[in-house]
């Protein structure tokens, strides 16, 4: 009986320091799986608040986007009633202007007469003007009303050049050959050009139209020369002896 006690003894002395080691492991064990559930439960917390973030997010965007439409619906109905009444008055204006169709005609044509007869300025651009205003008009980019408009401002630019004078360049015809030159406009009086080769003349009408002619004595090229060089230096205000370019029936008068 003693012997079995002492054996059952010693084999649970043997077994303690085996027995001590498995539960410090089973320990060790719990404790990091203690942490990793830890871990693994903040973790999934984390994500649980990101989504709840994101759905918040979510729900005000579409907010935002659904707010959006409702503006741009409203400002679609805008546009609509605004294109709408913009097609009736063009409708409008359209009937009403028709009147307006032959006045423009009349002024073009009166224009572009005016245009060719008068001093040989620019007048490739000048008239180009009036054939591109035309041809908008023809061409529906323009109504009869805005047409008309513009043809004024074209009569007025006429205007001006008669009340302006300036130094240029332009292409003159001398003795049958055309050639560009320095220009000096008197308003729509007359004109003194001078060559790159120091030739001098005027451009002034007379009875067969606008001729240009070279001056050769000393005093017209002395008086020429003064009148561009004052001109070149922004002298514009003074008294100038200058070559006649008027017509001997005015100058009668």
């Amino acid at each position: 009986m003693r012997l079995h006690f002492f054996t059952i003894f010693m084999a649970i002395c043997l077994a303690c320091p085996a027995f001590g080691k498995t539960v410090e492991d089973l320990t060790t064990a719990l404790v990091e799986k203690r942490s990793a559930v830890e871990r693994l439960t903040e973790e999934v917390e984390s994500a649980k608040r990101a989504r709840r973030e994101q759905q918040r997010a979510f729900t005000a965007q579409k907010a935002q986007i659904e707010a959006e439409l409702q503006r741009e619906g409203l400002r679609h109905s805008q546009l609509t009633d605004a294109l709408e009444r913009k097609r009736k008055l063009i409708e409008a204006a359209q009937e009403s202007d028709a009147a307006l169709l032959p006045v423009f005609e009349s002024g073009v044509a009166t224009l572009r007469t005016y245009i060719k007869g008068s001093l040989p300025f620019r007048q490739a651009e000048r008239l180009s003007e009036v054939d591109v205003l035309e041809r908008k008009l023809q061409d529906g980019l323009l109504t009869p009303r805005n047409a008309l408009t513009r043809l004024w401002s074209l009569v007025e630019d006429e205007q001006q050049l008669t009340k302006e004078s300036s130094l240029d360049r332009d292409v003159v015809t001398i003795d049958g050959e055309e050639l560009m030159v320095d220009i000096l406009r008197l308003g729509s009086v007359g004109l003194f050009f001078r060559t790159g080769d120091g030739r001098v003349g005027s451009v002034s009408r007379t009875a067969d139209g606008w001729i240009a002619k070279r001056l050769e004595s000393e005093d017209s090229l002395i008086q020429i020369n003064q009148l561009f060089d004052a001109f070149k230096k922004q002298i514009r205000v003074g008294y100038f002896d200058v070559p006649n370019v008027l017509p001997r029936t005015e100058v009668a008068q």
